[in-house]
Formats: structure tokens, C-alpha cells, sequence
């Protein structure tokens, strides 16, 4: 066997290993990507649902604020605005959420 032959399969052996090294490399980044985006769904589900947490209490507490006024004799636009959290909090209690709940 001529040297030159021997180079050859020595170079031909070197880039086959560095071919599988580089699918094995490829599929673990992948596989590491993967884990991390999934990390990172979780995190936003935990923080969507703070949020709405968060905005569910503002909608009470806002209804509550509105109710006072309306006590103390605030009329029209207190009104009107009870009536539609109303309707939007009941539409929402029975998962009618879609609808357009401003319109009356």
C-alpha cells in the first residue's frame, strides 16, 4: 500500500468521526433547546396565570369602588358601568367569554 493511500484512509476515517461527532453535537443542542423552551413555557404559564389572578382581583375591587359610588348616589356612567362588569363577570363565570360582553 502506497503512503498517499494510507493518508487517504487515515483522512477519510477523521472526517467520518468528525461527521457522527457533529450529528451527536447537533442532536444534543437540540435536545438542550428543547429542554429550555419548555422551561421557559412554564415560566409564562405561571406568570399568565398571576396576571390573571392579578386582574381578577382589579376587576372586584374596581366593581366594589363602582358600588360605593353608586351608593353614595353617582348615577349614569357608575351605572352603566356596573352593568356591563356585571355582565361581563357573569358571562365570563359560564365560560361565554368570546362574546362581545360590552355591547348591551
Amino acid at each position: 500500500m502506497r503512503p498517499m493511500d494510507k493518508i487517504v484512509e487515515v483522512a477519510a476515517a477523521i472526517s467520518a468521526i468528525g461527521v457522527i461527532l457533529g450529528a451527536f453535537a447537533a442532536v444534543f443542542r437540540l435536545i438542550e433547546k428543547n429542554k429550555q423552551e419548555v422551561e421557559r413555557n412554564k415560566r409564562q404559564d405561571s406568570d399568565i396565570a398571576k396576571m390573571k389572578k392579578e386582574q381578577t382581583l382589579l376587576v372586584y375591587a374596581l366593581r366594589g369602588c363602582l358600588d360605593g359610588l353608586h351608593q353614595l348616589g353617582c348615577n349614569g356612567r357608575v351605572t352603566d358601568s356596573i352593568n356591563r362588569i356585571d355582565k361581563y363577570l357573569n358571562q365570563a363565570a359560564h365560560g361565554q367569554d368570546e362574546e362581545n360582553t360590552f355591547d348591551e
